[in-house]
This record gives structure tokens, sequence and C-alpha cells, in this order.
């Protein structure tokens, strides 16, 4: 997970994908299938958002 969340190339997180995430949370082991399938770039996005990492770049600013 370190290595996702320190990936500087990540993909930008939209409102597309904060829906994606939604629609897909829900069995957990669903997501885990699905996140795990996206390219690294998106994946890295992904476990920002999960990990609560977008809320604090948003602090930042």
């Amino acid at each position: 997970m370190r290595l996702a969340l320190e990936e500087p190339e990540h993909e930008p997180i939209t409102e597309a994908l904060l829906s994606a995430i939604q629609r897909q949370a829900d069995p957990p082991g669903a997501f885990r299938a699905w996140a795990l399938s996206q390219p690294w770039s998106r994946f890295c996005a992904i476990v920002r958002v999960v990990a609560g990492a977008i809320d604090e770049e948003q602090e930042d600013r």
C-alpha cells in the first residue's frame, strides 16, 4: 500500500473515479478484485481514496 500511496504518477481523482469506487464498493471481495484488476496508475488513485489521502491533500491546499 505504501508504494501506491507514494506513486507520483497516479491517475487524477475525478468524480467519475469516485463514482466507480462507490459502485464497486459492495461486496468487499468484489471491490478488491475490481481494484486489483485496474492499471497501476488507477489502482494508486483508488488506494489514495480508500486510505483518505485525498482529504489530507485537499487540506494542504
